[in-house]
């Protein structure tokens, strides 16, 4: 089975810039690319900030790139999102009984699962998995049973040695990290968040997160000399079989003749 996971997506109004990019013309470029070399996938996931503002007029835009994209997609809230905003827009999008934008999807003999990790609230960046959010995944894992689950969340529980993305990580790991324990056979986490491609190992749980389609995280901010650099941006191409987990980070715009992001 062969799933697609890309992140921070970041989109303003079409054709408004921000940092340097053009995020809709990025993510179309993504979506193309997708579309054109990787048809034959399950499904995609989109794991959050996918509108720089929260702004209706993005999300309204994304509904209707995904309305001609051939494969199922299921979107995630992140910090510059609005959950509002976004409900009013992809009223019809799974959520919990709570009103979260957060579900499970069996495919392939496996379980994925979503999380919700936007707190909401002007200027508030860091994540956040209330009682309710957390009893939501407990419960999902314990009906998991021995089936193999993959999660998917925005916020990472972890420092990863950027202080800035750092201090607006996931609020109560230690909560995050009980819960995950309610799991028989976790197979492997992916986030977002960080405009970065990282392998991280928690507590023995596998982490892997994606560059943002529009603008990087520098890794030494000195060096780029700006907040926000210029990088490769990448999606991931998941292969998962009985015994093995294959990621794939495919650097879609740096092939010959496909010219540099915007």
């Amino acid at each position: 089975m062969k799933f697609i996971h890309l992140t921070d997506i970041h989109l303003m109004a079409p054709g408004v810039p921000l940092n340097g990019g053009d995020p809709a013309a990025n993510l179309s470029r993504v979506l193309d690319d997708i579309a054109e070399w990787h048809r034959d996938a399950e499904f995609c996931v989109i794991s959050g900030d996918l509108a720089d503002e929260g702004d209706p007029t993005a999300y309204g835009w994304l509904q209707e790139q995904l309305a001609a994209f051939p494969l199922p997609a299921f979107l995630m809230l992140g910090n510059h999102d609005v959950r509002e905003a976004f409900l009013s827009v992809f009223a019809d999008h799974p959520r919990d009984s709570q009103g979260f934008v957060q579900h499970g999807h069996a495919a392939g003999g496996a379980k994925f699962l979503f999380l919700d990790t936007l707190t909401g609230g002007p200027g508030v960046h860091d994540g956040e998995l209330c009682a309710d959010r957390l009893a939501w995944l407990e419960a999902e894992l314990e009906a998991a049973d021995e089936a193999p689950v993959f999660l998917f969340l925005h916020h990472p529980p972890f420092d990863i040695g950027l202080p800035d993305v750092d201090e607006i990580k996931l609020r109560d790991p230690e909560a995050f990290h009980r819960a995950l324990q309610k799991g028989r056979n976790i197979r492997h986490i992916f986030y977002g968040h960080v405009h970065r491609m990282t392998y991280v190992n928690w507590r023995g749980y596998s982490f892997t997160s994606l560059p943002g389609t529009n603008h990087q995280i520098p890794l030494v901010p000195e060096r780029a000399g700006t907040e926000y650099s210029v990088e490769p941006v990448a999606y991931a191409v998941v292969q998962v079989s009985e015994n093995q987990l294959t990621v794939h980070f495919d650097a879609y715009l740096d092939r010959p003749g496909q010219g540099a992001a915007s």
